[in-house]
């Protein structure tokens, strides 16, 4: 028994030890989309302020492939050291549902380690839209005249779900029009080939702002703070909710102190006043919740996600 209890000390004092003197070489962050994305924006911002603040190099490394799906086995596979992180969020679990053959887990295969950042979808109009806000927009969707066409970044992803989900609740009709990324379907919503288009706020938020077209309503449980005055799509039927995260994913079994260090510095550097600025700015909201925090937000959007894509007929392949 005393070997026992010594044996356990001993690894809780190297761990500790480890995670004081962590990190000591370079450290990858993969993003699993192309570069230029809000993923892969938001993680060089937090890269070069922990490069400084560590005074080792963190890289961003981009594997994109599969809808995210050749980064995260990457990932999953690595060492639990902490010298492989993967940035991503809620979309981890949407393909949890998506992907027959997936060779991981999306809660079980990783450990939590910080929760930097959420925003909204944000659902638009053109600017000739006869509805210009949610309530008239609902009203029009339910007069089976008018054919309401909406664009999204593909099926499945959550300006699709949270779309779809407010249809379900308030019996609003709208037609999908999926494209390959939100950029294709804002260009054709300017150019008047859709009505409407949902995906992230912060891809449309400049354009919102330039008064070219109409913000409608957003995904979040509350009204963002970047559009303040744009009413949650909670607002006209409780329930309807999709917060988009971004966050800290590490392989599983990565030790607690180390999370707890990596956490710690995430926030730090996300809380410095020029960084805060520009990504509020960019649309995102700073969250800075902790391993405990995020693995709770993984575990009850987990089976929400499969409902939702079960009410918009997007099956696994």
């Amino acid at each position: 028994m005393r070997r026992i209890v010594l044996s356990l000390l001993l690894t809780a004092f190297a761990t500790a030890a480890a995670a004081q003197s962590y990190p000591q070489r370079l450290v990858r962050i993969v993003v699993p989309f192309p570069p230029g994305g809000s993923y892969d924006v938001l993680a060089r911002q937090i890269a070069q302020g922990l490069t400084e603040r560590w005074g080792q190099q963190v890289q961003v490394d981009n594997r994109s492939g599969g809808n995210g799906e050749v980064g995260t086995v990457h990932v999953a596979g690595a060492a639990p050291d902490g010298y492989t992180l993967l940035f991503w969020g809620d979309g981890v679990l949407i393909t949890q549902w998506l992907n027959k053959s997936r060779s991981f887990d999306a809660v079980k295969s990783f450990a939590p380690v910080s929760l930097v950042a959420r925003t909204a979808q944000l659902l638009v109009g053109r600017s000739t839209l006869q509805a210009k806000i949610l309530s008239e927009l609902i009203a029009l969707g339910k007069d089976g005249k008018t054919d309401l066409r909406y664009a999204t970044a593909g099926p499945g992803t959550p300006g699709h779900l949270a779309v779809e989900l407010l249809m379900a609740k308030t019996g609003t009709k709208l037609r999908h029009i999926p494209y390959r990324g939100g950029a294709l379907a804002l260009t054709d919503l300017l150019s008047g080939q859709v009505e409407m288009v949902s995906t992230g706020l912060p891809a449309l938020l400049s354009t919102v702002r330039a008064g070219t077209i109409v913000p409608l309503a957003v995904s979040t449980e509350k009204r963002s703070p970047a559009l303040p005055n744009v009413p949650a799509m909670t607002e006209a039927a409780p329930g309807v909710y999709v917060d988009t995260w971004y966050g800290f994913l590490a392989p599983a079994g990565l030790p607690d102190a180390i999370a707890a260090k990596i956490h710690a510095d995430v926030v730090a550097v996300m809380r410095s006043p020029a960084l805060l600025a520009r990504i509020e700015e960019q649309g995102f909201e700073v969250v800075g919740a902790g391993p405990a925090e995020l693995h709770a937000l993984m575990v009850r959007d987990l089976p929400r996600y499969q409902e939702m894509l079960a009410i918009a007929g997007v099956k696994a392949e």
